[in-house]
């Protein structure tokens, strides 16, 4: 199947690129480098970067895989900066969260210092290896569309939002934004990235982070609700978390079934969002991924 086999080489792609750009386990300090490895070796879908290369791949049409070398950097980073966020959103002071992705979490394998070290470390990380993009505009193009999504305007804003939010009756318009912002943010930068080193028209730029942010509220609706009626294999970690840590979802505050339709609505927006654009089968597997996730 052509969807099967572009996840396959595009991830190995992926998966060469990160272990790469990552230091080895044995440089010291071998602490912090075993652990940002750990954590970013742990079998992730790589659903940013794969995201990222299926966007640049539509704009520019599916050549020879050899052409992607030079946008590696791009996934790598993207890649990192979510790994972080994992990290940090497991810290007994975030979510409390002893598994990921089916192991250990990083500050049960190795600490809470090391853990919150790492994630930092894995920030810096991706800038750095933004600088490695060897056409210097397209390089602070994409620097500045990262940490922008990271900022306070993005990742780490919703994500202090939704730590305040805690033990708080919110609305759906803040866990809207929470869910904006800690999904959405750095799915819009993987578009737009690709955007950037494509060098895309500005409506296209805006059309794509707009459908993947679409997308990304849709992918977070289904994991609140993965996380009321889901299963240990689906989640890679046990269900119920944020009941546990008395944090609002979609479900808890709309039910079930709406927050359901709310996810089709959005999957099914998505969908028309790209269904005229050229080489979108890969991006509209994407969207058929996330549908396909909806019990």
């Amino acid at each position: 199947m052509l969807v099967q086999e572009y996840y396959k080489s595009r991830g190995q792609l992926i998966e060469k690129a990160l272990d790469d750009y990552l230091a080895p386990a044995d440089q010291y300090p071998t602490e912090l480098h075993q652990a940002m490895r750990y954590s970013v070796k742990s079998d992730g879908k790589r659903l940013r970067p794969l995201f990222f290369l299926a966007t640049y791949e539509m704009l520019l049409g599916r050549k020879n895989i050899n052409r992607l070398e030079r946008i590696l950097p791009a996934a790598v980073a993207l890649e990192f900066v979510h790994t972080a966020s994992l990290i940090h959103d497991d810290l007994p002071s975030v979510d409390n969260s002893d598994e990921r992705r089916g192991k250990p979490s990083c500050h049960i394998k190795f600490g809470e210092a090391t853990a919150i070290l790492a994630g930092d470390a894995l920030i810096t990380k991706a800038i750095e290896v933004l600088t490695e993009i060897k056409n210097r505009n397209q390089a602070l193009k994409c620097i500045a569309i990262l940490t922008k999504a990271i900022s306070t305007r993005g990742m780490i804003g919703g994500q202090a939002v939704d730590i305040i939010s805690v033990n708080k009756k919110i609305n759906i318009n803040v866990l809207r934004y929470i869910h904006y912002k800690k999904t959405g943010s750095l799915l819009q930068a993987s578009t737009e990235l690709a955007c950037a080193l494509y060098d895309a028209e500005e409506n296209i730029t805006i059309t794509l982070g707009n459908f993947a942010l679409n997308l990304g509220l849709a992918y977070q609706i289904v994991d609140d609700i993965l996380d009321e009626v889901g299963s240990f294999e689906v989640l890679g970690k046990h269900p119920g978390g944020d009941l546990k840590n008395n944090k609002a979802t979609y479900p808890s505050l709309i039910g079930l079934e709406k927050s359901k339709k709310q996810a089709e609505k959005l999957i099914r927006d998505s969908y028309n969002m790209i269904k005229n654009m050229r080489n979108n089968d890969i991006m509209l597997e994407f969207v058929n991924m996330i549908k396909e996730r909806l019990p």
